[in-house]
């Protein structure tokens, strides 16, 4: 059991470049392209059971949707032409799922075949998989559009027009739906390039930093171990818990910050009349954004964005892991950068330890925490 080193692994999608030969001026990374997959995916689901689909099951989209690049932690990117290159095809495919493989070998034996689901069988022919599938080609749409209206860069106008093409025949109609909207500029285009440019918002402004961090990033991390937690507490420990609920919370939660900015936490906080302030505003923002959305959807959305944090036990659970996250990053930056986190990791730690029972904190706190401070083989 070494699930501190698949959180290790989990934390390096950060530093897997995408796109990077095409020097563009949004640099990319797998963590933040797997979090817009999964919260592109999230809606894509909601659009198909508003046309009338069938329903898809959620957890397991959204498994596949956070996890289906995570075996390039170890295999490296590989360009999309290098992969479908027929004298390589196989070779690579069977080396990427030696590599999901690897890494759900990590994990507790309660947690590998769902595990197994999510990385191993990804993008298979399941209606979760084609969905996801469907939004790795449009995320890579989307990307090559803003690359293109910034930089007018002749790769990326070229690259988003070949992507346009296959979206717009695609035989999902929640695809053919999002990039129709995307092409009109409609109302629901601005909900879709608020997440886009969640990569933007960087986080722990005002500290020296030796890793960067951003909304994307952190919500790419904070929805995966909503998922691990959330395993734990059912699967190990029995708790009732509403796994899909949790996930879809932690991808939406700072989505508001697309308008806000990224506050800082003792500014927010600095008297109770301010943080009464700050959620007012934010919770008008979230209605504001919400709004931009079919309204079939936006109740289950309303949640998410605005309700994340409520008193439900997935809403504790929100909270709870938001802190997770927070302890995760402090814990890299203090071995590099001591004199500047030491002395918040251990505060976050120990309102963590006096806050907190949840199964799940617990067994994350004795395990995966110790095993990200001491490398395990």
């Amino acid at each position: 059991m070494q699930n501190g080193n698949f959180i290790r692994m989990l934390t390096r999608m950060q530093n897997v470049p995408r796109w990077d030969e095409y020097a563009p001026r949004f640099p990319d990374n797998a963590a933040s392209h797997s979090f817009r997959v999964a919260l592109f995916s999230l809606m894509a689901s909601y659009l198909e059971e508003a046309d009338g689909q069938p329903p898809v099951d959620r957890q397991i989209l959204l498994g596949k949707a956070l996890f289906h690049d995570m075996n390039e932690v170890i295999t490296g990117p590989i360009k999309h032409r290098t992969k479908k290159e027929p004298t390589l095809h196989a070779h690579i495919q069977a080396m990427e799922q030696q590599a999901s493989e690897q890494l759900v070998a990590l994990l507790s034996k309660s947690l590998q075949p769902a595990f197994t689901t999510y990385l191993v069988h990804a993008e298979d022919e399941s209606p979760e998989g084609r969905i996801v599938e469907a939004i790795d080609t449009f995320d890579a749409m989307l990307y090559a559009r803003r690359e293109a209206r910034m930089t007018e860069s002749v790769f990326f106008e070229q690259k988003a027009a070949e992507l346009q093409a296959v979206l717009e025949r695609h035989p999902l109609v929640s695809i053919r739906r999002l990039t129709q909207s995307v092409m009109e500029e409609d109302e629901m285009s601005h909900f879709i390039e608020n997440v886009l440019m969640m990569d933007t918002i960087r986080r722990w402004k005002g500290r020296f930093n030796t890793i960067d961090d951003n909304d994307a990033t952190h919500a790419f991390r904070a929805a995966s171990l909503g998922i691990f937690n959330g395993l734990i507490e059912s699967e190990k420990y029995g708790v009732t818990i509403d796994i899909e609920e949790v996930v879809s919370r932690l991808l939406c939660h700072d989505l508001v910050e697309g308008t806000t900015g990224d506050v800082l936490g003792p500014v927010k906080h600095a008297t109770p009349v301010t943080a009464a302030a700050f959620e007012a505003y934010e919770r008008a923002e979230g209605e504001t954004l919400i709004n931009n959305l079919p309204k079939e959807i936006r109740a289950p959305f309303r949640r998410f964005v605005v309700e994340a944090k409520d008193e439900t036990y997935e809403g504790q659970m929100v909270d709870v892991i938001d802190k997770l996250d927070a302890l995760i990053k402090m814990n890299m930056e203090r071995k590099l950068n001591g004199v500047e986190y030491e002395t918040g990791y251990r505060a976050q730690l120990k309102k963590v330890q006096m806050t907190y029972e949840n199964p799940s904190v617990v067994f994350f706190l004795a395990y995966v925490l110790h095993d990200l401070d001491y490398v395990t083989s």
